[in-house]
């Protein structure tokens, strides 16, 4: 089948019309999508959510390079137009485009999207469809692309099941290849999808073809089975997982857009993985093991993307950096390197812990970003129970060393909503940032700014915390009021999560497949870009939940027994289920004797 040439009708009826054309133009530096017309495989990338979010999305451009990498493989980039372009695609009749072929993404063979956040749900409904693609799986045939879906609600398919033909979970670099080559055996011998599919579900353990299992509900509500059709398929997808960080190319030529992203920097991970286990992070369990890269291939990819993109700053990517081995040689090299460039080192993602006092002087010939550090919990009895080991003396010394060092912001993070949470919890986050503040007032000369986010505790998935509830909207309520109350007219400026979002959240991510329906129904009732606070409408949601007759507390506000089967359990991570229950009976033991 042709690939539709959408260039021409770009130009003169969508850019034009638009508000931000930038955004959509495409041109970006170091782009390198081959011809998908001579492409024996053709793969759109999609990222569900506005282009200057997905540009600076490091995920997507590792998959676009190993794609890219391929043979005779083509893989372009699309994104998810603002709910004004919509109306301009749909008004002139244009199908969603890859950025760089302007060609029509329903015409490639595979559509493949980064699932990082669950509030994105309906944006992928919105690309589906207006890439003329069929929303439910079960409508497709063989005329339409392969759906891939990846990241992070791949680990918690079950909401998506009904849309998507495959999730990738775990590492991409190793299954999406497989993938590849799968289509293009197929398209050589003239096999349909469905032979596809199941060739997928059988030979790739990471790989989850949902429309070969089918669900079995109690009485009661709570799932009973998820059943393969046939007795050659898995009953357990394992996560993919490279076995070396090294194994995975580094990106030393990045997308430098031609609209402003969120990141506009050179982004590097230096370790996949995270030791610490903090409870309530999926991230942290479903990514182990720990795996990271060495110094000297570190520096030669920030050289590389300096001299690639012109940009100033570099910021150095995990889920916790300060756990990296070699942090200290890995700074002092970058000081040597880009403190003459006027290069400045970004340090994300910091457990503070005695580490943190040395981080400022090794960063302090380099131009100051910004200093963010997540206790998560101000008191030591809630740190100590979610695997938060530090304590206010390392914090406070780490903070005073950055203040001396030239750093005069610093930024934390909080979460509330932990089971055993108390008063004393709530009024210790801002007791915390006053005292991190005051300790600029001797060297900076006054209190220094604090900002102090606090988000609602989802309890996710694959970790301990997943039997817990969350706690409900008007608990969240108060703990917004209280803290407003006792840090007004002070140097902490605290900020909140939304609430709603934060709900709709945990419903998505704990659902099971019954919750694909409000999902759809949300999305037919105008739900578009609802991580965004201009365009998020709850009502919208609520009534697609009354709708479908989804409970949103059956899956948010319910504390799930022990034995009950979760919806994810199908998924299988580092951790088995039995030795996460262990840690979350750990935690509640912890709290109950303090």
């Amino acid at each position: 089948m042709a690939i539709r040439d959408l260039r021409e009708i770009l130009s003169s009826s969508f850019l034009p019309r638009v508000r931000q054309p930038s955004s959509y133009i495409g041109l970006e530096v170091n782009s390198r999508c081959p011809d998908v017309n001579t492409a024996e495989v053709t793969i759109a990338m999609a990222f569900p959510d506005a282009y200057t979010i997905g540009i600076s999305h490091l995920g997507s451009q590792v998959l676009y390079n190993v794609l890219n990498n391929l043979p005779k493989v083509a893989c372009d980039r699309t994104y998810c137009p603002d709910p004004a372009s919509e109306i301009v695609l749909r008004q002139a009749g244009i199908p969603l485009f890859g950025w760089e072929s302007r060609a029509a993404v329903g015409d490639f063979d595979i559509i493949g999207f980064s699932l990082a956040y669950e509030i994105c749900a309906t944006n992928m409904l919105t690309m589906l469809d207006l890439a003329g693609v069929p929303l439910l799986a079960a409508d497709r045939t063989d005329e339409h692309p392969l759906i891939v879906g990846g990241d992070s609600m791949a680990d918690t398919p079950e909401p998506l099941a009904d849309f998507v033909d495959l999730f990738v979970t775990g590492d991409g670099e190793v299954p999406l290849p497989k993938i590849v080559e799968l289509v293009r055996t197929a398209k050589k011998s003239n096999a349909g999808r469905d032979k596809i599919i199941l060739q997928a579900a059988q030979t790739i353990e990471s790989v989850y073809a949902p429309s070969l299992y089918k669900p079995r509900y109690n009485n009661d509500g709570t799932l009973a089975a998820l059943e393969p059709a046939r007795d050659d398929l898995p009953t357990t997808i394992h996560r993919a997982y490279l076995p070396n960080l090294s194994d995975s190319p580094p990106i030393t030529a990045p997308l430098v857009p031609v609209a402003e992203g969120v990141h506009d920097r050179v982004t590097l991970e230096i370790m996949r993985g995270c030791p610490n286990g903090c409870t309530f992070c999926q991230a942290g369990f479903a990514r182990l093991p720990v795996r990271f890269r060495s110094v000297d291939e570190i520096i030669e990819t920030a050289k590389s993307a300096i001299d690639a993109t012109g940009y100033r700053e570099i910021s150095l990517l995990s889920l916790s950096t300060s756990d990296y081995p070699h942090l200290g040689e890995l700074i002092d090299r970058l000081n040597a390197e880009f403190t003459p460039r006027n290069v400045s080192i970004s340090l994300p993602s910091l457990r503070v812990n005695s580490q943190l006092r040395e981080l400022p002087a090794l960063t302090s010939g380099v131009r100051k970003g910004g200093l963010t550090i997540a206790p998560e919990a101000a008191l030591g009895r809630m740190r100590k129970a979610i695997h938060k080991n530090i304590s206010d003396e390392d914090m406070l010394a780490g903070v005073e060393a950055a203040y001396r060092a030239g750093w005069k912001k610093v930024k934390t993070y909080f979460m509330a909503g932990m089971p055993g949470e108390t008063e004393d919890d709530i009024d210790g986050i801002y007791h915390l940032c006053r005292r991190l503040s005051m300790a600029g007032k001797s060297i900076i000369g006054h209190p220094a700014s604090i900002s102090a986010s606090v988000s609602w505790l989802v309890p996710k998935p694959h970790t301990p915390m997943q039997w817990a509830p969350m706690r409900d909207f008007d608990y969240f309520i108060s703990v917004k009021h209280r803290l407003n109350d006792i840090s007004r007219r002070s140097a902490v400026n605290v900020k909140y999560h939304w609430i709603e979002l934060s709900i709709l959240e945990a419903v998505v991510c704990r659902g099971d497949r019954r919750v694909g329906a409000a999902i759809l129904s949300a999305w037919k009732k105008g739900a578009r870009m609802d991580a965004w606070r201009e365009h998020f409408k709850y009502e919208i949601w609520c009534e697609a939940f009354e709708e479908t007759g989804v409970d949103p507390a059956f899956y948010a506000h319910r504390e799930i027994s022990a034995d009950e089967l979760l919806p994810w359990s199908h998924v299988q991570c580092k951790h088995t289920t039995a030795r996460l229950r262990a840690h979350y009976e750990d935690m509640m033991q912890i709290l109950d004797e303090e």
